[in-house]
């Protein structure tokens, strides 16, 4: 869970990235794998997500976008990551999906 659980922090500046360097305008439409692979490499693009992550290396907190209150992984529900528990979680909705075997 904490190697995908990181994207809920930063969805907008996800968003927003995943718009500009990788023109996908609605990261919904992806399927979990090929979002994840794109997600990882926004830090090697000079956007939002670059920048918190050097902010990160430096132990100094990114700035804030206009108008968001800043998001902590302690104050988040923790998804245990199962299948059912994905499904379930709104937060996750349209991310994953799952073949069903024998259908």
């Amino acid at each position: 869970m904490a190697q995908v659980g990181w994207v809920l922090d930063y969805l907008d500046d996800i968003v927003s990235d995943f718009s500009v360097f990788h023109r996908v305008d609605d990261i919904t439409a992806l399927d979990g794998p090929s979002f994840f692979r794109m997600a990882w490499r926004l830090a090697a693009y000079t956007g939002v997500m670059q920048a918190r992550a050097n902010a990160e290396q430096q132990d100094e907190p990114a700035p804030a976008a206009p108008g968001s209150a800043p998001s902590s992984r302690q104050q988040r529900d923790v998804n245990p990551g199962t299948q059912t528990t994905l499904q379930a979680d709104p937060a996750f909705a349209g991310i994953f999906s799952f073949d069903q075997a024998g259908s």
